[in-house]
């Protein structure tokens, strides 16, 4: 399976052939803008200094988007992208709108990050491509609850960060502040999340301390998108139960703590406290660079992912690269195109520089393989180009990812080159065959019936090694059905779902004993109202099962390492997730 991707500047305008200087400058109206976190739907600005020349050929279009910043995405805001088009008719100032997400939980002011990409370069410049748009809080600072304590003869049971038994309902703890204490992990089982802003570069330490005799914690770290990092069970010298863990964050937004208990004594009443210190606040930067792209990346970067993967057109080509635009790569490229019933859409890469060797792959809208994988490495013996035809029978997108057969080097990246081109055309009607009809006694020709060729098939191949994650091994499931409210009519239905991970090695396409992959986070959600109704961890064997899961209706599974979505309905469902087996190089140097 593949994982994420976005949308891309890969059209080729002509040219008004105006100096640069004299072409018209198009960008955000403001560097930043501040709405409550109740503000709703709120309009942003994107202005143009001169109207364009008259001429479809002289439109200016530009694409937004959202990313996360300290505020996440479906938390703080919904997610906005699109295009906005100048023409020589229209306004000067053009907006897009952008949903902020409420809730009653005080969080202080976060901030989303807004960008702009021209797709239209020879018709304008990009004068602002950045901004930032900050959230401030309209909720009040909780007051402190006084509670009982072991002092007062009062058990403790529940603490008052709960429910934090799953990521969607973490805690938020502040980095710096004094820690938590009398938090507790009863009843047994009990998982306490906590969650936590930081900042790209800097290290974090997190400790558990003041644990009551029957308390061992174990602690562990999840990054924004939910992957285990790191984890701790015992810190210092024997006989010491508590947990310390040090980590550098690798983005700006919120990473996750993860605590549970390991001794298996009675937890009633026994407490432990959680801290999260900054042990290193790098230099302030005076302006943030939203997308610090790497010189030589093409115009499509970045489009790494399924979900910013590059706008692609009918019968659109361009020139790309494997430069990656962030960090050291590896880079792989997503490319969308709009498909309808009928259409036939054929994508290749050529004009390949002397050490490029590429791999094409086509999936889904939702970034699913084909039944069969439509993937190919080489169009034929000696041509290190890759060719794929696929018939929609859909509305929506198709995805084409283009990636290198080899790693490439960073610091020879920019040689990596290729060109992309797809081409999109209803299949014609097949010809009826005229029968042969006898020449004339006296001489002549006669009508000889025309031979229909048939599309040619596309070589299966699979291009799954660019995003096979590497198994970890945990020693442990985790499944944490959520409360379900009650639908408005009707009874609730149950749902069991066994989910299958693995590692087809010996490529027979069926999960063995010794081919599961551990830790592989699964989620189940009511696909009625998109309700969050369990969240759970494959075991060794890959396997990790759903028991009598209520929902109002369908269920949704996803996998969200893999970008799989599965609909099933209710009763038992088995699902098994391949991941293809990765081929080795040929020798090692």
């Amino acid at each position: 399976m593949v994982a994420l991707a976005y949308l891309g500047a890969g059209s080729h305008p002509r040219s008004t052939g105006a100096a640069p200087a004299q072409l018209p400058q198009v960008g955000f109206g403001q560097a930043t803008y501040t709405f409550a976190e109740n503000a709703g739907t709120v309009a942003i600005s994107v202005t143009i200094n001169t109207a364009p020349a008259p001429g479809a050929e002289n439109n200016v279009v530009v694409e937004y988007l959202t990313l996360p910043g300290t505020a996440l995405e479906g938390v703080d805001y919904t997610r906005a992208a699109g295009e906005l088009t100048f023409t020589s008719a229209s306004t000067s100032t053009q907006t897009f709108n952008v949903t902020l997400l409420n809730n009653a939980v005080s969080q202080g002011t976060r901030q989303l990050n807004l960008a702009l990409r021209l797709r239209t370069p020879g018709t304008a410049t990009l004068a602002r491509g950045e901004a930032v748009l900050i959230i401030t809080d309209d909720d009040p600072t909780p007051t402190p609850t006084v509670r009982p304590t072991t002092s007062t003869g009062t058990p403790i049971f529940v603490d008052l960060t709960e429910p934090n038994d799953a990521l969607e309902e973490a805690y938020e703890v502040q980095p710096g502040a004094t820690a938590i204490c009398q938090l507790t992990l009863w009843p047994p089982g009990d998982l306490d999340y906590y969650r936590f802003a930081v900042k790209s570069g800097t290290f974090y330490q997190l400790t558990t301390s003041d644990l009551s005799p029957g308390i061992d914690t174990v602690l562990k770290v999840y990054n924004q998108a939910g992957q285990a990092i790191a984890e701790n069970d015992d810190f210092g010298p024997a006989g010491e139960l508590h947990s310390q863990l040090v980590v550098q964050a690798d983005t700006t937004g919120f990473y996750f703590a993860r605590v549970v208990n390991k001794s298996p004594a009675d937890a009633a009443n026994r407490t432990y406290c959680f801290a999260i210190d900054a042990m290193e606040q790098p230099t302030p930067t005076a302006t943030p660079t939203l997308f610090p792209t790497r010189t030589g990346s093409d115009t499509c970067e970045p489009n790494g992912r399924l979900d910013i993967a590059c706008l692609f057109g009918d019968n659109q080509s361009g020139p790309f690269n494997f430069v990656p635009p962030f960090n050291e790569g590896p880079d792989q490229d997503f490319y969308r195109i709009w498909v309808k019933p009928g259409v036939t859409v054929t994508c290749e890469t050529n004009q390949l520089s002397a050490v490029t060797d590429t791999n094409m792959i086509m999936l889904g809208p939702n970034g699913e393989d084909f039944n069969p994988q439509l993937g190919n490495d080489d169009k034929a013996p000696g041509d290190r180009g890759s060719r794929l035809t696929f018939t929609s029978f859909y509305t929506g997108w198709l995805h084409v990812l283009v990636g290198p057969v080899n790693p490439v080097p960073v610091a020879q990246a920019a040689q990596f080159t290729y060109t992309l081109a797809c081409t999109s055309s209803v299949p014609p009607t097949a010809t009826p065959t005229t029968p042969f009809v006898p020449p004339p006694t006296g001489g002549g020709g006669g009508i000889i019936a025309p031979t229909i060729t048939p599309l040619p098939t596309s070589t299966p191949f699979d291009l799954s090694q660019l995003l096979t994650p590497s198994p970890v091994v945990i020693p442990e499931v985790t499944i944490q059905p959520l409360p379900t409210a009650t639908p408005p009519s009707g009874a609730l239905q149950t749902a069991t779902v066994n989910v299958t991970v693995f590692y087809d090695s010996n490529f027979n396409f069926t999960p063995e004993i010794n081919e599961g992959i551990q830790d592989v986070a699964v989620a189940l959600y009511d696909n009625t109202n998109g309700r969050l109704l369990a969240f759970g961890y494959t075991n060794q064997a890959g396997a990790v099962r759903f028991e009598a899961i209520p929902s109002t209706g369908a269920v949704r599974v996803e996998v969200p390492l893999l970008n799989y979505t599965q609909i099933v309905g209710t009763g038992e469902s088995n699902i098994s997730v391949r991941v293809a087996p990765l081929p080795l190089p040929i020798g090692i140097p």
